[in-house]
């Protein structure tokens, strides 16, 4: 790990070498108040090491991430089921955010579409299933983005006034019992710039089949934030706000050979071009091929490793950038 423009401060420091590390202590409180009512929060506690003694340092060493807290109302009809949520929530687009946690996702890391769509917004929404559960749909209203909370195009607090709206509408498949095609979108005001007309969206579809003990999850997404330019000749790109044009793919095969072991493949491509004015771009084609094995023991323990071949496109040279990487999860 090092510095980047998402996290300015490396709180691992591993100095480039290979190294254990505790990623984090995950605590998720659940509380019901009354028959229709909830609450739910997850919190992580991320230890980072620190140097008190260094007066040039960063004193960020330990620190809290408050990555759930809503209050949910789920209707007492059992005909169309209605849930209303507020608060700091799952976004609505695309499904990966439904397997985000260690726990449930079955790789080790995320695909290269979830920066742009794994992020918990704060806000308003409510999400409803018609026609006996084939057909599900859910809108949100919300203060940002459902850009992942450490990417940088995502504010949870708001600085503008005009909300982002997003939809999802998913319609289920006669394929298994849990499968599922869907479609959704997010627009509204760019996160971290107070004009109401600088505006950002992202659209995709994704699908999910579940047959016997095979799962295929595939997604597809683009989206653009517009950034702000000096209105002047010669004036450089995103000079005042920056801007992002990304569009994506990814698809995840996994199966479950016994109750305890899971492997998988995933094939993720990306497209995407960020830029800051004069002082930053990011150019980024690339596929990557991820191939990898999850072990259940028992109840409580899961290990999970996976390898990544990297292969850059387009105008970026290839250079040696394949890693392997793995994590023990203990539960409970």
């Amino acid at each position: 790990t090092a510095e980047s423009r998402a996290l300015t401060f490396d709180g691992i420091d591993n100095q480039g070498v290979s190294s254990f590390a505790v990623n984090a202590l995950n605590m998720q409180l659940f509380t019901g108040l009354g028959d229709h009512l909830s609450m739910q929060t997850s919190v992580d506690f991320v230890p980072r090491n620190r140097d008190p003694a260094d007066p040039d340092g960063v004193f960020l060493g330990d620190f809290l991430d408050i990555k759930l807290a809503y209050a949910e109302y789920r209707s007492p009809r059992d005909s169309n089921k209605l849930n209303l949520y507020a608060g700091k929530f799952e976004s609505v687009l695309g499904r990966e955010y439904r397997r985000f946690e260690a726990t449930d996702m079955i790789t080790v890391t995320p695909s290269l579409l979830c920066r742009y769509l794994c992020g918990r917004p704060l806000g308003l929404k409510g999400r409803i299933e018609l026609f006996g559960g084939k057909v599900n749909a859910a809108v949100a209203v919300t203060n940002g983005s459902p850009a992942y909370e450490h990417f940088g195009f995502y504010n949870e607090i708001d600085s503008n006034h005009a909300p982002t709206g997003s939809a999802r509408l998913g319609i289920k498949l006669p394929i298994g019992s849990r499968s599922e095609l869907g479609a959704s979108g997010a627009f509204g005001a760019q996160d971290l710039q107070a004009e109401n007309d600088i505006y950002q969206w992202h659209i995709g579809a994704d699908l999910f089949l579940d047959y016997r003990d095979f799962e295929l999850q595939a997604e597809y997404v683009q989206g653009k934030a517009d950034g702000e330019t000096e209105a002047m000749d010669g004036a450089v790109p995103c000079g005042i706000t920056e801007c992002i044009d990304y569009k994506g793919a990814y698809g995840l095969l996994s199966y479950r050979a016994t109750n305890a072991l899971i492997p998988f493949a995933r094939v993720d491509w990306r497209d995407a071009l960020h830029q800051g004015g004069a002082s930053f771009v990011y150019i980024s084609e690339l596929l990557r091929i991820t191939a990898g094995l999850r072990a259940e023991v028992g109840k409580h323990l899961i290990f999970k490793g996976e390898y990544t071949v990297n292969r850059e496109l387009g105008r970026v040279p290839s250079f040696p950038n394949d890693t392997f990487t793995s994590t023990m999860i203990v539960k409970y």
